[in-house]
Order: C-alpha cells, then structure tokens, then sequence
C-alpha cells in the first residue's frame, strides 16, 4: 500500500504534500479511486485519490492502527565516521526511535561543523521521513543537531532512565532495569568507545551501565541492538 504525508483539508479530506505529488502521480501514476494511505500528524488513516488537479485530494475513510511504540527512546549516537550515521538513522527510525541525538565524544574521530553539518542533517530528516513512511510510521523521529558530551550529562534528566551500552558493563543487561518506563535513552559511543572519564560523568547522573551480551558490537549495530532488545521486552516487537 502506498504511503503518503498529508496535511488535513477538512474533517474527511486531506490534500499530499507538495513533495508527494510529483511521487504519486509522475512515478506511480495513481489515478482518482486508487487507495493509499496518509500520513497526517501522527496518524494513519486509510485513504482514495479524490481529485489530482490542482493538488491532489484524499478523501479519508478510516483511522489505522499506530505503528508507534509504547516507550518513546531517544538515542544519544556518538558521531561515527564516513556515512555510518545515514544507517543508523534509517534503521533506527524502522525500528522505532522516538529521537535521535548526535554526541561528540571524546574519542570520536569525525568532527561535524558548520555549513557540512547542516547538510548532514538535511540528509539525515530526509533519510528519517523516507524511512518512517517505508516501514509505516506516521511519526518522523527527530534528527537534532549534534552536541558536545560536555552537554549530555544535563540532557539525560530529561528522561527516565538512561542505559548506556558498554563493552565494561559486568552481568546487566536492560531486562534487570525495565519497570514500566514510557521515556528511556540509550546512549552509543563512537569507534574509539566511551572514556572512563565519560562513563563516570554518565553515571554520575544516574545513567546505568549495560551489557549487550557476550560479543562487541560496532558502534552503527549497538544502538540497533539496544533499541530492539528494549522494544521486544516491552512487547512492541510482537513476540
């Protein structure tokens, strides 16, 4: 079923984005009567192609289901190098993150500064709203601008509890710390890892030390991983 982000019109009606029209209508060349789906804030709604001239028009038939999770998480990603955050934008957003946070760690090899980190988070919000209409998600999570650690540890306050991945951590892992939360962070280091010195700054405001299992994960499959595990243990993963 073909996905769409939408902006309501009326109480039954809906008109594409003007992004979304060239889409719809030069690429899969739907016509009047076909069924879609629209995407208009934060919701799913069953949907037909009413009129395509001037702008195209959705006649609205029915609220779906959320795809949304019942937890909200954002991820603090340490900045990785080369075109590692383009996959864990995307595959984060399929698999259900709330946020997304870029840190700069200590150990960080890539620096993002001025006008390039404006163009990666153009790309990145792109990546994210291709990925949330794909998988059918109506929400796009948040891509903000990247932080220094130096601001992390004021930022975590912010949520219930904070598990940081750390191939250190002894023995726990996120099933020991779930109570029925409904606000949680994770927190990735880059390739170099997460400093002792960061990891007692981390925890000195409350966030908890996990393990991820036996084996060392790279720093673009850590965060996937951790999102997963949290999500299947709070039965939003269907199992």
């Amino acid at each position: 079923m073909h996905r769409f982000f939408a902006q309501r019109t009326g109480k039954n009606e809906a008109a594409l984005l003007p992004e979304e029209e060239t889409h719809a209508l030069k690429v899969l060349r739907l016509q009047p009567g076909d069924a879609c789906q629209a995407l208009i804030d934060g919701r799913i709604f069953a949907a037909r192609i009413g009129e395509t001239s001037p702008r195209v028009l959705l006649t609205l038939t029915e609220e779906l289901p959320s795809a949304e999770p019942s937890v909200r998480i954002t991820l603090y990603q340490g900045v990785p190098k080369s075109d590692k955050m383009d996959f864990i934008v995307q595959k984060c957003t399929e698999i259900g993150v709330h946020r997304v946070v870029p840190v700069h760690f200590s150990r960080c090899v890539a620096q993002w500064t001025g006008k390039d980190t404006e163009k990666k988070l153009i790309r990145f919000r792109r990546i994210a709203a291709e990925a949330a209409k794909q998988c059918g998600r109506a929400l796009i999570p948040e891509i903000a601008p990247p932080v220094a650690f130096s601001a992390l540890p004021g930022l975590l306050s912010a949520h219930e509890t904070v598990f940081v991945p750390w191939e250190e951590a002894q023995g726990r892992g996120v099933r020991s710390f779930l109570r029925g939360q409904r606000d949680l962070a994770v927190v990735i280091g880059p390739e170099g890892g997460i400093s002792p010195e960061e990891i007692d700054a981390l925890t000195a405001r409350g966030a908890l030390p996990v393990t991820l299992g036996k084996r060392i994960l790279r720093t673009e499959t850590a965060g996937l991983a951790a999102l997963a595990s949290i999500l299947t243990l709070t039965g939003d993963m269907g199992l």
